[in-house]
């Protein structure tokens, strides 16, 4: 029976012989555990470097699109035309762009929202609040990004919120109104 331990006598025990063939599967055991602690590690800074990445990358995507919009009103003030952005007769909102739209709506034109501050108001983190943002501009809602030390500064274009108002392009209800007041 001791033969398979080289390292047991025979005057030791059998269970002083299983005690020891624990403490090695058990010291394996540990040793696997603290490679995948490594790997798991590893892989979260890694999430977190690709998370950084992609927000610098999103910064610098609005800082273009920024550009090309001063470039478009450049051009068309160079050209004598007016500049037209596509006027809809009504555009569809879910609940969410609704009330990103109404914070962006109700805020003072010298005061405009911040990413963060439209998150904070939503309570939802800033990547969904700039993915409402993002839906807003893709369905026609005029809306104007100033950069002020990398952050950007939103707002909705003044002559938008004046056909809004007289002609509730976005179809916002009064009780949608209630419910985003309360």
């Amino acid at each position: 029976m001791f033969s398979r331990f080289s390292n047991v006598s025979p005057g030791d025990s059998a269970v002083e012989a299983l005690r020891q063939r624990l403490d090695a599967a058990l010291e394996g055991v540990r040793e696997e555990f603290d490679d995948h602690l490594e790997s798991i590690n590893d892989n979260t800074n890694e999430v977190e470097a690709n998370y950084e990445l992609l927000c610098r990358l999103e910064a610098k995507v609005d800082r273009l699109e920024a550009q090309m919009e001063h470039l478009q009103l450049a051009l068309a003030a160079f050209g004598n035309a007016p500049f037209q952005q596509s006027v809809a007769h009504s555009i569809e909102l879910d609940e969410k762009e609704k009330a990103v739209f109404l914070l962006m709506y109700t805020a003072s034109d010298e005061k405009p929202l911040t990413y963060r501050e439209i998150a904070s108001a939503l309570k939802e983190s800033e990547f969904l609040a700039r993915g409402y943002v993002t839906n807003l501009i893709e369905k026609g809602v005029p809306v104007t990004k100033r950069y002020v030390n990398y952050t950007a500064y939103l707002s909705l274009d003044k002559p938008f919120k004046e056909r809004q108002a007289k002609g509730n392009i976005v179809k916002l209800s009064q009780r949608t109104v209630r419910e985003f007041a309360v």
